[in-house]
């Protein structure tokens, strides 16, 4: 039978290099001080920070649902106009106010005119009256026209407003969505790059294995 084995240990890497140490102690003797005088009102104050800046964005983000109904209704109301051909009646009404009185004023003085001059002909008349009904009627288009494309674009100018106004609010959202974050960061700003530092090098030396066991079977 055999006799009993060995164990053997071979060393896979060197000692921890003297650049390390000094990194650590340069980084300890660097660190320690803004640890010592760092105060934890500093993160208070981020958290405050960052609270104020949530609330904030709690309220704008209370808006978004009416800003996006504006901004629907006026595209809904625009669509609509655009389908139906329908416009305010309060619009056409004030502009064709001045057409009827003319209208009016126009028939009264053809029938004076016509009897002053001692015409009473039913073809006259008629011819008369169809002319003022044709100068009406061009004008009643000529004001709808105008009316529609009033009614539309002040519509539109609405909508991009809204639009605007809308956009605004998603941008604050996001802004203040941002605060957080960077209220924490500019708390810890003044220790994390050293941190940082020795925490990659320290472990790029910690996950290294120190020595490889061999085992050697005796006879």
């Amino acid at each position: 039978m055999g006799s009993g084995g060995s164990t053997t240990q071979y060393r896979t890497r060197e000692p921890e290099p003297q650049e390390l140490k000094n990194l650590r102690m340069g980084l300890y003797n660097t660190v320690m001080p803004g640890l010592q005088s760092f105060s934890a009102d500093n993160w208070k104050k981020a958290q405050d920070t960052a609270n104020n800046a949530l609330d904030m964005q709690k309220n704008l983000m209370s808006q978004l649902p009416g800003a996006l109904n504006k901004s629907n209704g006026i595209a809904d109301e625009i669509a609509q106009i655009a389908r139906t051909g329908n416009i305010p009646s309060a619009v056409t009404d004030n502009l064709n106010a001045s057409v009827n009185q003319n209208l009016k004023s126009g028939m009264g003085s053809m029938l004076n005119n016509l009897a002053s001059r001692g015409i009473v002909n039913s073809s006259i008349t008629g011819q008369g009256i169809n002319n003022l009904s044709q100068q009406a009627a061009d004008a009643y288009n000529r004001n709808y026209l105008q009316a529609y494309n009033a009614t539309i674009n002040g519509l539109g100018t609405a909508l991009q407003g809204q639009q605007a106004n809308t956009g605004a609010l998603m941008q604050g959202v996001a802004g203040l969505g941002a605060i957080p974050g960077q209220a924490y960061e500019a708390a810890g700003a003044g220790i994390t790059p050293a941190f940082n530092l020795w925490k990659a090098w320290q472990n790029s030396y910690d996950t290294r294995t120190d020595y490889d066991t061999v085992v050697q079977q005796g006879k």
